[in-house]
């Protein structure tokens, strides 16, 4: 609680942090609907898309996160629970009941991204311990309009309205949203708290205003598409990029927002030492005839060109993945792949510390690249596969595949290598398998102390291409599991496609060494933009922070997407180390607010 005599620091604080954190709240609001796409509604025609998340217990939430913070491997990391919670995060619940239900409807209006929040109060005017002194002291004014309701001011922004009814304050962006004498907040709650989950997010449409969703979605996008305006000095082709990008990702929100049935995601949090774990659960279904629906329909339908090769258990990290790509993502990814080449070529040529030549063979590289990933969309699917694991005690092996249409032409890729990576050695055809040529990579001297880091003792990584597969390879004996692999996929597929696919397992604690190596590749020196250095800074923060709290502790990350009939499914699980590692991120957050 803010106590009198820390008033003004504290309200200085929450200001600032109040503000930051809107801005950051609307952005993750947006991007997250351009992910997957969340709405809730009622029973007759929903003219508006709606994304309601609700937390039983903010009590319970801080319960978690003190208990992942004081996981954090230093004492200095785990002594910072205290001043995070009273700089931080009382400053944003003064006066707010935690043991009670939380929620938040995130409105998509023709004319807006509005809000209607629902928070359970125990304090409502307290001078130093109550809700409304507390939104003053963010920086907000309020003025009573009667029955309870309020008028809440910001300098320069629309204001909101806040109504305190039966120990919650009702706010929203319109007061038509907050009428008096609602029903209790938790009897309209009451579904998705008897699911037992820490955190929900639920969406639910109807047919009869898909319409009228469409049309208030396409209003309100053009906000969003003013967005992006030309910054001083940028290349004009990455503008075009820029806003190309933004308009996909709007066009994949609005057939979320206004075709999904039902979605349900959901979080939970087993904060129970020594085998606390934490699991995220998704379901989601289109509505019957719409362009998601047809979407669903090809997921699950024709198995893996890798579907008998086996990834095995207790692995570094597998993943296998047979996405569908529908006319709509092709027609996107074939926009994309077209406006990225001359932001890529204009890159390539500003880079600092390489060569005319190393430069020419990069930018032909790419070409090479963009033009496989260009004839692979006739594919209409992402189909691939990796399997790195250990081979005996300290020996790591990883063999990986991806289907292509022309895979020969990345011959021509391994070719100029060594003309645009120094050191690299490259002997082409050192192998053949069933119909794949098999080339090798020798690791050079400045990168073989990173590389044995994951691979010990090794040096050589293989390439393979035939006509519709790119093969890698590397580790130890990854010459024999390469070709079984190739062996593998080579026999009849499956009469009936695996309902899974997504799936992966890996181990985020011995995937961060792998940081090593791609850092090796990664621009440094003295030409690097102020941004560019922050970022190398930051990399190596959390890879040691990742490091240090992921020392010798099961650091695993699991999850799958299946097509179970006409919904997808889907769920992610993580351990108590990786979830030492989130709270030793927010307890550095914690440190530098300091």
């Amino acid at each position: 609680m803010i106590q009198s005599q820390s008033s003004d620091r504290s309200g200085a604080i929450a200001e600032r942090l109040v503000k930051e954190s809107t801005v950051f709240a609307r952005k993750l609001a947006y991007f997250s609907v351009a992910l997957v796409g969340w709405a809730a509604g009622t029973a007759y025609a929903q003219p508006e898309a709606r994304l309601r998340i609700v937390a039983p217990s903010l009590g319970a939430a801080e319960d978690d996160l003190k208990w992942m913070i004081e996981l954090s491997p230093t004492p200095d990391l785990r002594k910072q629970w205290k001043p995070f919670k009273e700089n931080l995060l009382d400053a944003f619940t003064q006066g707010v009941d935690l043991s009670k239900p939380v929620s938040l409807d995130l409105v998509f209006r023709k004319d807006e991204l509005g809000y209607e929040g629902r928070i359970p109060v125990k304090d409502l005017t307290g001078k130093n311990t109550g809700f409304l002194p507390n939104l003053r002291g963010m920086g907000y004014l309020y003025k009573p309009l009667g029955q309870e309701l309020y008028q809440v001011n910001e300098k320069n922004k629309k204001p909101f309205f806040l109504r305190y009814d039966k120990n919650y304050a009702w706010m929203a962006t319109t007061k038509e949203a907050i009428p008096a004498n609602r029903p209790p907040a938790a009897q309209e709650l009451q579904p998705l708290l008897d699911l037992k989950k820490d955190f929900l997010a639920e969406l639910k449409n109807d047919a009869a205003g898909l319409d009228k969703r469409r049309e208030n979605f396409q209003e309100l996008r053009k906000q969003f598409e003013a967005l992006i305006r030309f910054k001083r000095n940028e290349d004009p082709n990455a503008f075009q990029l820029r806003k190309l990008a933004l308009v996909h990702q709007l066009d994949e929100a609005e057939r979320f927002l206004v075709e999904t049935e039902a979605l349900l995601a959901t979080w939970t949090t087993n904060a129970v030492s020594p085998n606390g774990t934490g699991r995220g659960e998704l379901s989601i279904s289109a509505l019957p005839g719409t362009d998601l629906a047809k979407s669903v329909e090809e997921f699950a339908v024709k198995p893996s060109y890798f579907a008998n090769v086996p990834l095995h258990e207790n692995p570094i990290a597998v993943g296998r993945i047979t996405f569908p790509l529908d006319s709509s993502r092709v027609a996107h990814l074939t926009e994309f792949y077209k406006a990225v080449r001359p932001v890529l070529q204009t890159e390539i040529k500003s880079r600092k510390g390489y060569t005319d030549a190393q430069k020419d063979a990069t930018a032909k590289a790419s070409d090479i690249f963009l033009d496989m990933l260009e004839s692979g969309l006739s594919l209409g699917v992402v189909d691939a596969f990796a399997d790195a694991h250990e081979v005996g005690e300290g020996k790591t092996v990883m063999v990986t595949g991806i289907r292509v249409v022309d895979g020969k032409r990345a011959d021509e890729i391994v070719q100029l290598i060594s003309q645009f990576k120094s050191g690299w050695q490259v002997k082409l055809d050192v192998h053949e398998h069933a119909g794949v040529k098999i080339h090798e990579l020798t690791v050079p001297e400045s990168r073989i102390e990173a590389f044995q880091k994951v691979f010990p003792g090794e040096n050589k990584v293989y390439v393979g291409t035939s006509g519709d597969a790119i093969w890698g390879a590397a580790g130890v004996e990854c010459l024999t599991h390469l070709q079984a692999a190739i062996d593998e996929a080579a026999k009849p597929a499956p009469e009936k496609a695996n309902p899974v696919f997504v799936n992966y397992q890996l181990q985020l604690g011995k995937i961060v060494k792998l940081a090593e190596v791609i850092q090796k590749d990664l621009p440094s020196g003295p030409g690097l933009t102020k941004d560019q250095q922050q970022q190398v800074k930051d990399l190596e923060k959390y890879r040691k922070l990742a490091s240090d709290a992921m020392l010798n502790c099961e650091s695993l990350i699991q999850g799958e997407l299946r097509r179970n009939d006409n919904k997808i499914e889907g769920f992610v699980e993580v351990s108590e180390c990786v979830l030492k590692f989130v709270g030793s991120i927010v307890a550095d957050g914690a440190k530098q607010l300091k």
